[in-house]
C-alpha cells in the first residue's frame, strides 16, 4: 500500500504547485510528457537467500492543456502506463513469488482552483488504475484513489501546502495526510517536497539541469497464482539519486540518473490487505534513462 500512499501524496504536491504557478512546466516531476526506462538491482533478501531485480518502462502524458471548467477552476487529464518486470534469483524453493511481468494503466484528473489576488490555492485529484499481470482481469485488478489539498503562497518564491488522500476505495482503503512546499531559491536553484518526492534542482544555464531527487519506485499489482487464487504484490522501494538533464532541441530533454534504493520490501497479500508473506531487502542500486517534454 506504500506506493499508493506516496503516489497520492506526490500528486497533492503537484496540485498545489501547479495551482500556484498555473504553468505546469515549472513544476518538477510534472512534465507534460515523459518516457523512461529504469533498472534497480542488487536488492538481496535480509532473512534468507535470493535477490530481486526490477526493470521498468513508463510513459506519462498530460492529455491536454488545462481545461477551463468554471471561473478560476481548471481540469487537467493525465494518462500513465508502466510495464514492470520482477526478476528473482537464488530464492529458496518455497519462495511464494515467481518472476512476474506486471502492467499498470491509469487515467487521472487534477482540478485546480486559484483566483487572482488570493494567496490560497485549492486542488482535487482522482484516479482509476488497472494494475495486473493480465492473467485473469477482475474487480481486484482495479483501484480508485482521490485526494484534496490546499496551499498558501507566502510570496512569489515560496508556497506551502497540505492535503489528504483516500486510496484504494474499492479494496483495503486507507486515509493519509500529505505536505508539500515549493521554494524558488534563486533563478538557478529550486527546492521542493511534493508529498514523498523531494527535488533539489540546479539549472546553470538554459540547456542543463542537475538535480538530487528522492522518490518512490515500487508498485501494487493484483496477480493470479498457479492455483487460480487472486493475490496482490506490494513492492516498496524509495530511490535516492543524482540526475542530469540536457536539452536536445526546443522543449525535448534527455535525462539520466543513478543512485540507491532504500527501504526495500516486498509483500504478497490478500486483496483485503492481509499479508502472508513479507521480505525485507538490503539497499540496492538503480539507473534511469528517459526523455521528457517540458511544455506543449
Amino acid at each position: 500500500m506504500f506506493i499508493k500512499t506516496t503516489t497520492a501524496a506526490a500528486s497533492l504536491g503537484c496540485i498545489l504547485s501547479a495551482a500556484a504557478e498555473t504553468i505546469l512546466p515549472s513544476v518538477p516531476e510534472f512534465d507534460p510528457a515523459r518516457a523512461a526506462f529504469s533498472y534497480s538491482g542488487d536488492m538481496d533478501f535480509e532473512d534468507g537467500p535470493g535477490s530481486l531485480d526490477v526493470s521498468r518502462f513508463e510513459i506519462r502524458a498530460i492529455l491536454s492543456k488545462p481545461i477551463k471548467a468554471l471561473d478560476g477552476l481548471s481540469v487537467i487529464p493525465v494518462f500513465e502506463y508502466k510495464a514492470t518486470s520482477l526478476d528473482f534469483s537464488g530464492a529458496s524453493a518455497g519462495f511464494p513469488i515467481g518472476d512476474e511481468d506486471l502492467h499498470s494503466v491509469n487515467l487521472s484528473a487534477f482540478a485546480i482552483s486559484a483566483r487572482d489576488g488570493s494567496p490560497w490555492v485549492y486542488g482535487g485529484w482522482g484516479r482509476a488504475e488497472l494494475a495486473t499481470d493480465f492473467q485473469d482481469v477482475g474487480g481486484n485488478d482495479f483501484t480508485f484513489d482521490v485526494a484534496a489539498g490546499a496551499g498558501y503562497r507566502f510570496n512569489d518564491k515560496f508556497l506551502l501546502g497540505f492535503g489528504v488522500a483516500l486510496v484504494n476505495l474499492n479494496g483495503d482503503e486507507a486515509f493519509y495526510p500529505g505536505i508539500a512546499f515549493d521554494w524558488v531559491v534563486s533563478d538557478c536553484l529550486r527546492i521542493g517536497l511534493y508529498g514523498p518526492t523531494f527535488v533539489a534542482a540546479y539549472t546553470p544555464d538554459e540547456n542543463w539541469e542537475l538535480s538530487f531527487r528522492g522518490d518512490s519506485g515500487g508498485g501494487l499489482w493484483n496477480i493470479e497464482d498457479t492455483g487460480g487464487s487472486s493475490h496482490s504484490i506490494d513492492l516498496t522501494t524509495y530511490r535516492l539519486g543524482l540526475f542530469a538533464s540536457r536539452r536536445l532541441t526546443g522543449k525535448l530533454w534527455l535525462t539520466a540518473g543513478v543512485g540507491a534504493t532504500v527501504g526495500n520490501e516486498i509483500r504478497l497479500t490478500q486483496p483485503d490487505g492481509d499479508w502472508f508473506s513479507k521480505d525485507d531487502m538490503d539497499s540496492g542500486l538503480f539507473g534511469e534513462l528517459g526523455l521528457r517534454v517540458t511544455a506543449w
